[in-house]
């Protein structure tokens, strides 16, 4: 234990002011960072006398193929074009065997399911959530308590959920899960304002993030092609994309596509997809709340079980399979560390002025989760956060008990993120 608390300080260290977290982003892989494996994780010990009553979730589904053909087809049409042309480089010839296999790839599997990679992040997770409350859900499969999961109406929800059971059941034996169940409220829609669009073009005119996209294009097609393309930026974004999911396919294909975007322009192409899901999806325009007050139905549901268990329920635990679409404005509603503050109207989101990153707020597989513990004696009920199967103090109006300063009281989460 103390071996991996050191680990998670020198991690914190090296990233910096968003919440300490295991999963490196020395590839820039932004919101398609895959969730890793670790042997294990931590949690907070509760205060003396308190004991585990309740545990939620909301997590995004694991590492998956692209959700459509459609930026492949984009990127495709461009590569063929500059072959008729005459004007691709020795190694933009590789570009489309590379892109075929790929796709092969991702067809067995299904677009937009998950990759074997992505069933391992989920069964990992169940793993360690029953290595760390384990004999709290050997007592909810004693005493027959429910176990419930939610997902979305999406295919690659329900294969998480199914990848998450399988890690629970096989550590614990007996739980009872009750029958899945959907709920559509948990997909979120694009939230951006007129100010956060401004914010985003202005991202993509930026010089620096224009001349990494041109490098980009540069790899693959000879100069005067790359001169003749309308907008670059999108294009190379379309293979950027593909060098960041692509680690995520590694149970499934070798492909990598990291031979045409070198590291330095995947920062600048990565940090354009974040401000994009920053506006969009996470804290956004300072004194707006579009890009994220979609998720207060999540809110109200994690309250509303919560209460009901405290009341006598039946659910011992509650597991949401969601996306990143979901993960990202819960973790801004909720003010998580990296994701409380908003970009002004004058000065968009960069990473020198603000602390969000996809990586820790959307990742794959990321999630957030709510322990709650009770003293028999007082009554009194207590709930601590971990983002990431990481312990996490809010940030704002929340103040914690005096108890532990990572624990807050039921009322004050009600009244704090109300």
């Amino acid at each position: 234990m103390l071996k991996l608390i050191s680990l998670i300080v020198s991690l914190a260290a090296l990233i910096g002011p968003a919440e300490a977290d295991i999963v490196s982003n020395a590839h820039f892989y932004a919101n398609q960072t895959p969730y890793g494996d670790p042997a294990t994780t931590s949690i907070k010990a509760p205060p003396a006398g308190y004991e585990l009553v309740f545990l939620e979730n909301v997590g995004r589904h694991g590492s998956r193929s692209q959700t459509t053909a459609d930026s492949e087809k984009r990127a495709l049409a461009v590569w063929n074009a500059a072959a008729r042309q005459g004007r691709l480089t020795t190694p933009g010839k590789l570009f489309d065997d590379d892109l075929r296999k790929f796709r092969a790839a991702e067809t067995t599997i299904g677009y937009g399911n998950l990759s074997a990679i992505g069933r391992k992040e989920w069964i990992g997770i169940g793993r360690r959530t029953a290595a760390n409350y384990g004999a709290f859900l050997t007592k909810a499969a004693a005493d027959g308590d429910d176990i419930v999961f939610r997902t979305t109406s999406v295919y690659r929800t329900k294969q998480s959920a199914s990848s998450l059971m399988s890690g629970l059941r096989a550590a614990v034996p007996g739980l009872d899960f009750q029958p899945r169940t959907v709920d559509d409220r948990m997909r979120i829609e694009n939230g951006a304002t007129r100010k956060g669009n401004a914010a985003i073009a202005s991202v993509l005119r930026r010089s620096d993030v224009r001349a990494a996209a041109k490098h980009v294009l540069n790899r693959l097609y000879r100069s005067s092609y790359v001169n003749s393309l309308s907008d670059p930026v999108g294009k190379a974004l379309d293979i950027y994309g593909m060098y960041a999911l692509a680690p995520g396919m590694q149970g499934d294909t070798t492909v990598t596509f990291s031979r045409y975007v070198p590291l330095a322009d995947a920062r600048l192409l990565g940090y354009a997809k974040d401000a994009q899901n920053f506006y969009r999806y996470g804290p956004g325009v300072k004194g707006e709340t579009s890009s994220y007050r979609q998720a207060r139905p999540v809110l109200t549901d994690f309250l509303s079980e919560l209460d009901k268990r405290l009341a006598g329920g039946r659910n011992a635990a509650v597991f949401r399979l969601a996306h990143g679409e979901t993960t990202m404005p819960f973790a801004a509603l909720i003010r998580l560390p990296g994701s409380a503050k908003q970009a002004s109207a004058s000065t968009p989101y960069s990473y020198a002025n603000n602390s969000w990153r996809g990586y820790v707020a959307g990742r794959m597989a990321g999630n957030i989760e709510w322990a709650a513990y009770r003293n028999p004696s007082s009554g009194g009920v207590l709930v601590t956060l971990r983002h990431n199967e990481q312990p996490v103090r809010l940030a704002g109006s929340c103040k914690p008990s005096s108890l532990d300063p990572y624990f807050y009281g039921v009322h004050m989460l009600k009244t704090c993120l109300g």
